[in-house]
């Protein structure tokens, strides 16, 4: 199944390269930069662990799981213009209760623009109203993803709290925000999200898990950090297409390198 959010960087683009090597999980499917978490509802696993270190994402994830009719009851309820949209993204989620701060999350991510998720750094959503062919929205997709939530932990973490739950014969998939000494990526937009000091990090959880005998998968902008960091694993090559600015002028494609082992 698809995923029901929006989200920048997402993998769906990929889904048929990866699902071969996810598809051979023989425990649980663990995901510590969950984003969209693209891969987990393609692949459907009989139990998982999705962690991420935005918080108003994995609140909304657990909404979903546990009050599905209450959030869609509440996204009906909510205006898809451009008006009713920036007077939604003006209200603090904080003082919102539950499902209604997660319906405000679902909308915005499905208006906003390009799927992206930024926050000023008083932790405002920031990120304006979308191009849209179409606005309508899939309540069954939103159900259907309610349903597979209920085989997951929810961890709202860094992402090593999340890897610490691995064990032998789980299956870590590992999308981190792509982040160089030049450039920074569109992955990830918090005030305190994964930094170039995190690489090194980074690194040693991936020697620890394969030491662990816990299979991981990851993914990176081929640079060369990221060929340091993935060197002991023989990174593969693939080529993915960006919509950097919004607008088919400025789309563009990029090499990515895909590491396992």
């Amino acid at each position: 199944m698809n995923s029901p959010i929006r989200w920048a960087g997402s993998k769906r683009q990929m889904l048929g390269t990866l699902m071969p090597i996810g598809s051979k999980v023989a425990r649980r499917y663990i995901e510590p930069f969950a984003g969209s978490a693209s891969l987990f509802f393609a692949l459907e696993p009989r139990e998982a662990i999705l962690g991420d270190l935005n918080s108003e994402l994995i609140a909304a994830f657990r909404q979903l799981r546990d009050n599905p009719s209450r959030v869609l009851s509440a996204m009906k309820k909510l205006r898809t213009d451009p008006q009713a949209y920036y007077e939604l993204r003006k209200q603090d989620p904080h003082a919102l209760i539950g499902a209604d701060a997660a319906a405000r999350f679902f909308i915005l991510n499905r208006l906003c623009f390009n799927g992206l998720y930024r926050t000023n750094l008083k932790g405002q959503f920031n990120v304006p109203y979308g191009r849209h062919k179409s606005i309508a929205i899939d309540f069954n997709l939103y159900h259907e993803a309610a349903d597979m939530l209920t085989r997951a932990t929810l961890i709202h973490g860094d992402f090593e709290q999340t890897i610490e739950h691995a064990g032998a014969n789980d299956f870590v998939f590992l999308d981190p925000p792509y982040i160089t000494r030049a450039t920074r990526g569109f992955s990830e937009y918090l005030p305190e999200s994964f930094s170039f000091d995190d690489l090194e990090r980074l690194e040693r959880v991936l020697v620890r898990l394969d030491r662990r005998n816990v299979k991981f998968a990851i993914t990176y902008l081929d640079c060369p950090e990221a060929r340091k960091l993935l060197r002991r694993w023989n990174p593969g090559k693939w080529t993915v297409r960006r919509n950097i600015a919004g607008f088919s002028a400025h789309r563009k494609t990029s090499t990515e390198l895909l590491a396992t082992n």
